[in-house]
């Protein structure tokens, strides 16, 4: 008699609830947006030694956008602004631009991605760095509010960089970033402390270099492999053209294989041209 008395007020209450509980679930969760800071063009061989040398291809440059209920962070920033648009010789200069020949327009800077998906750029908590190559960290001072998360030898490697690793790193990325927030890490780091989002010693391709863990509720777990694999040949043992330390560059691979099996997660590799291209770049994955 009770349900039937308030039928048209309960079923309505009930309906309700449940939209409302549905919402802030899908609020809560993880979400990753997969861009590229444009393309680099060069010899494959330098990322597969030994394994297709001579082969000229054009390879994506990753970048992700991250959604955490604590904060809205980023995963690399890509190539410098100021590269776009055949800018390169003006700002890295003729050998460099030579070498890489990147190819990026100024909507595939990190910047337009964010206001793309409708965030600005001073909503960004958190800068995670797989390291501060030319093409991962290019845009550091665009974020001077966040927190910037980097292994603590990695900054040692930008700033004084071996004569041999300094071709790579270009100090006006970050010259004017000297007294930024950084959290400056010894090894791994869980982020919010709930297994969410994971900074993962990947050091060799550089002596700082870190992966990301990213626990996905819908997609499952990604490792965000960074530099650390390259392309998925790396994955099956190819190793690495470009690299501090070969020895460990592929410790490394093999500690992101048996995360990934442990985790029954995938591995997205940071200029695999295959992988991006079957994935979706205009929508996050949850």
């Amino acid at each position: 008699m009770l349900f039937k008395k308030n039928k048209f007020n309960i079923i309505p209450l009930i309906f309700v609830t449940l939209l409302f509980n549905t919402a802030l679930i899908a609020e809560e969760r993880v979400k990753l947006y997969q861009v590229s800071s444009g393309v680099l063009k060069f010899d494959k061989g330098w990322l597969t030694a030994m394994k297709d040398v001579g082969k000229i291809l054009e390879f994506p440059v990753a970048m992700y956008i991250i959604e955490h209920p604590r904060g809205l962070l980023l995963y690399d920033t890509g190539m410098n602004v100021a590269v776009s648009d055949d800018g390169c010789e003006n700002y890295w200069g003729k050998g460099l631009c030579s070498a890489f020949q990147p190819i990026q327009k100024r909507d595939e800077v990190i910047d337009s991605w964010l206001s793309k998906f409708g965030y600005k750029v001073s909503d960004v908590k958190y800068v995670i760095y797989s390291h501060m190559h030319l093409d991962h960290a290019g845009n550091m001072e665009m974020f001077p509010d966040a927190v910037h998360v980097v292994q603590k030898e990695e900054l040692k490697a930008a700033w004084w960089p071996e004569k041999y690793q300094a071709g790579a790193f270009v100090l006006k990325d970050y010259d004017d970033a000297r007294n930024f927030n950084y959290l400056q890490l010894d090894g791994d780091y869980d982020l919010f402390g709930d297994g969410k989002i994971v900074v993962l010693d990947t050091k060799g391709h550089t002596q700082g270099h870190q992966s990301l863990m990213v626990e996905l509720e819908n997609t499952g777990t990604l490792f965000l492999a960074g530099d650390a694999i390259y392309t998925p040949e790396n994955e099956s043992g190819a190793i690495p053209g470009i690299t501090w330390n070969t020895y460990e560059s592929m410790k490394s691979i093999d500690r992101l294989k048996m995360l990934r099996d442990t985790h029954q997660g995938e591995i997205w590799y940071s200029h695999g041209i295959e992988q991006y291209n079957s994935h979706k770049h205009d929508a996050y994955y949850d």
